[in-house]
């Protein structure tokens, strides 16, 4: 007789979520979307504006990982959040985002995020629309954590919205998105028409126009694998650092041998995943720079998750970084 393998409550909830409304935390896609209020941004074009929702989710992931990794999943309190979380579903409330907003760390930093990626790209020249409300993270989760299944039938869903805009390129704000939508989904869907491009490939085409950044910080690069190695994205980082008069240097690990930063660990691993981050934020202030660029939202996230409190290397995004051009 086969034993029941029984997954770690946190999985199945994101992977229920995800299947069930979109995303994983359950949360409504205007929501998701409120970052893009003000810029009015059409639903229909040939380029299309994809956030999956990842910088905007992540904060409340984190929180979500922490309330149920460090409780004791035989505790009363355990089994009284989970009960609790049966009631409060009942009542179309969902808990995890009940949870994971008590604690949510950043929610106003990462949403912003989203639109000053947007600003850059109009300030760049580029018409671009977005799904808004019904935007559908992409499911790489799912894909990277082996629910085959439920992708396939996800992948529909996720296709169909994407048809919905006309659109002809697609551009990810976040390599795993685009990784997902460029490897997997040819392969789940039959027609899937769509050029995927990320938000740095974009910039680094358009990058003689970014405004010059005066910034007396030293820099160093943070490659995401992802980007790197999958999607073989990493001297654009540089050109488009060089373009803005910005000099950088390297860690000892860097392009396709960039060290991992502890995100893929986080949901089964978190203690792991942050040791893997403090290892890799050490390896990256060794090198003197003030501050730490990334292109990941996962990286971003898990980077900061594995400072120490004595850190004061600071830790941006190359989009945070860039909209500072735009602002002086």
């Amino acid at each position: 007789m086969v034993a029941e393998i029984k997954l770690p409550p946190v999985l199945e909830i994101i992977r229920g979520n995800i299947v069930k409304h979109g995303n994983p935390l359950a949360m409504k896609g205007t929501e998701v979307a409120a970052w893009a209020n003000e810029l009015k941004l059409p639903e229909s074009g040939d380029l299309l504006f994809y956030t999956g929702g990842e910088y905007q989710l992540l904060p409340f992931i984190d929180s979500l990982v922490n309330t149920m990794t460090h409780l004791d999943q035989g505790s009363k309190v355990f089994s009284l959040m989970m009960g609790a979380r049966n009631i409060i579903n009942k009542t179309g409330i969902n808990a995890e985002k009940l949870y994971a907003s008590v604690l949510a760390k950043d929610r106003d930093r990462f949403n912003s995020i989203s639109y000053k990626a947007a600003i850059i790209l109009q300030k760049l020249g580029y018409d671009f629309c977005y799904a808004g409300k019904k935007e559908l993270y992409s499911g790489a989760l799912l894909s990277e954590l082996g629910f085959c299944e439920d992708m396939k039938s996800y992948a529909v869903k996720v296709a169909e919205v994407l048809k919905q805009s006309q659109a002809k390129t697609i551009v990810c704000l976040s390599p795993h998105a685009a990784e997902v939508f460029k490897f997997v989904y040819p392969k789940l869907i039959q027609d899937f028409p769509f050029e995927i491009r990320t938000f740095v490939e974009l910039v680094w085409e358009r990058r003689h126009r970014l405004p010059a950044i005066k910034s007396a910080e030293t820099v160093v690069i943070h490659d995401s694998c992802r980007l790197a190695r999958e999607l073989e994205i990493d001297e654009q980082l540089r050109d488009i650092l060089q373009s803005v008069g910005v000099p950088f240097l390297e860690a000892k690990c860097n392009r396709k041998w960039t060290t991992c930063c502890g995100g893929p660990n986080k949901l089964l691993f978190p203690d792991i995943s942050h040791t893997v981050a403090s290892r890799r934020v050490e390896e990256l202030e060794e090198t003197g720079a003030d501050l730490i660029l990334t292109s990941c939202p996962y990286c971003l996230s898990a980077l900061q998750n594995g400072q120490l409190k004595e850190d004061k290397t600071k830790i941006e995004d190359l989009i945070e970084f860039l909209y500072r051009g735009f602002e002086a």
